[in-house]
């Protein structure tokens, strides 16, 4: 369930943490001393971005491949048992992904690779022992979804990473026959993929374990659909359809609305089969956070899809009361037993918020998108059910947003923003003096729950993704200093000192 009182927290990705021993991409060992940190700054949440499997080589944590299981780029090689030991070759790459203000990619993913294979291999070799009999009571518990995602992300490998439906006919099209020979041909590596999962899993628990024990809430983000070429879409295609394509329709920010190749839900045959694959995946994502953020929330009131019938786009459904019912249905699914945000930014009709509000579900409040007929609105009359936050992945941070929207921007919200009444005329140089009150501005409102980016917290202009652009400038931000010494420098130390009093200020904690 979501957490009760008014509390804050950050937004940080796992790739962007930063440690003494991790290998140049963040990992889950960093969490603790983050963790401790935030204690200090009277944090009580963490948001992350998604950590399913991604497409091999692709940093986009949005690449997926799969609804369930985590990402394998995440585990830390300093937990393995077998332990791991690098070449000369690699410890010269890992030692300059360290030190590179962003992630490394091109070093970090073959690095990480080939330590996972060669700790994969030693497991192996110990042959029959405690642990790996503790693996194989794993998989049979997890065996719902983890042998269609194990085999597919082998075949994905030996096919050359082609997309499944180019593989040979009878394993595209999952013939019993020729599924069972694949298991047969590759049993080690579907092992192996079963056995990230297995690490993966464990690490993951023991981060949980640490944010329990921090009084942390931890927050994941669940996209809404999975990619094309992804083991849902292989085993499950009655369900995820790619014979059109999701996307949005036109409105004041694209005339023609954007197209995002990705499948659809058939929603109608999911309730044939008594929405057993969507309880499967509610329920394995509420055992995975204690909250998650639900993407694109109007997509299950609603999909926007552009197919042979409709090529430039149709809604499925196609009427208000059945889009309605449709959501509320998806979201009492989604909800039940479990905490969660649902992410409503964009062009969202109020039906889909009235339905949200009426289940008691809190949506988004970016306070630069805030607005009723163009006006901002004032901070402290946000919905109590919501959360507030001064940007996402997706935006500039905000000091990028601040020094390069126009004049009437800040204007506007220097004038209806309380804590900001005293800048004039407005300013469009940076200052502490300005950042202390935009964050205290986020801090006072009346949301219960109020969320930075990390970047927000410090300032900061690099940003974690531009969408519509592809490069090694998307998804590579690294926080700067190593969570080992958030607890020791004094620098951070005011730092957490200050957002504690600006939380108690907001009557946060």
């Amino acid at each position: 369930m979501m957490p009760s009182g008014r509390i804050f927290g950050i937004l940080q990705p796992v790739f962007s943490l930063r440690s003494a021993h991790d290998v140049g991409v963040g990992d889950f060992e960093a969490f603790d001393a983050l963790f401790a940190w935030m204690n200090q700054a009277s944090q009580k949440l963490v948001m992350v971005l998604p950590l399913l499997p991604t497409t091999p080589g692709d940093p986009s944590p949005y690449s997926t491949r799969s609804a369930f299981g985590l990402n394998p780029l995440f585990i830390h090689l300093g937990w393995l048992p077998e332990g791991v030991r690098f070449s000369l070759e690699e410890q010269q790459a890992i030692d300059t992904a360290r030190a590179s203000p962003t992630v490394r990619y091109d070093l970090v993913f073959p690095v990480k690779t080939a330590a996972l294979e060669r700790a994969f291999g030693a497991f192996q070799n110990q042959g029959s022992t405690a642990r790996s009999r503790e693996f194989e009571a794993w998989c049979g518990s997890q065996r719902e979804w983890l042998e269609g995602y194990a085999l597919y992300a082998t075949l994905s490998e030996a096919h050359g990473l082609s997309p499944w439906w180019e593989w040979p006919a009878p394993l595209a099209r999952r013939e019993p026959k020729a599924l069972e020979a694949a298991h047969r041909e590759h049993a080690k590596r579907v092992r192996y993929h079963q056995w990230l999962q297995w690490v993966a899993d464990g690490q993951w628990q023991r981060v949980r374990a640490s944010a329990k024990a921090h009084g942390i809430v931890l927050c994941g983000d669940e996209p809404f659909i999975i990619a094309q070429d992804s083991a849902d879409c292989w085993c499950f295609p009655k369900y995820l359809r790619r014979d059109g394509r999701l996307g949005v329709p036109p409105d004041e920010f694209s005339v023609d609305g954007q197209d995002w190749g990705l499948p659809w839900f058939d929603f109608e045959a999911l309730a044939k089969d008594a929405d057993a694959w969507l309880r499967r995946r509610a329920k394995h994502a509420a055992g995975t956070y204690d909250v998650r953020r639900i993407d694109h929330a109007i997509g299950y009131f609603r999909q926007y899809v552009r197919d042979e019938q409709a090529p430039k786009g149709r809604f499925v459904p196609s009427d208000e009361p059945a889009q309605r019912a449709l959501g509320e249905k998806n979201f009492r699914l989604l909800s039940e037993g479990a905490g969660i945000v649902a992410e409503d930014l964009g062009v969202i009709p109020r039906f889909a918020k009235d339905v949200l509000a009426s289940l008691g579900l809190p949506g988004y409040q970016v306070m630069r998108w805030s607005r009723e007929d163009g006006v901002y609105r004032d901070p402290r009359h946000y919905p109590e059910v919501s959360l507030v936050t001064t940007g996402t992945h997706d935006t500039e941070t905000l000091r990028g947003w601040w020094e390069t929207t126009t004049d009437w921007e800040r204007e506007t919200a220097c004038r209806t923003w309380p804590e900001l009444s005293a800048f004039q005329p407005p300013p469009k140089d940076w200052s502490p003096e300005l950042l202390e009150a935009l964050l205290r501005a986020a801090m006072n409102s009346q949301s219960m729950t109020c969320i930075f980016p990390w970047q927000d917290l410090f300032g900061e202009l690099e940003r974690t993704n531009t969408p519509g652009t592809m490069g090694p400038h998307n998804w590579s931000y690294r926080m700067r200093p190593e969570v080992q010494k958030l607890g020791s420098d004094e620098t951070l130390q005011r730092t957490a000192n200050w957002l504690t009093r600006l939380a108690h200020e907001g009557r946060r904690g």
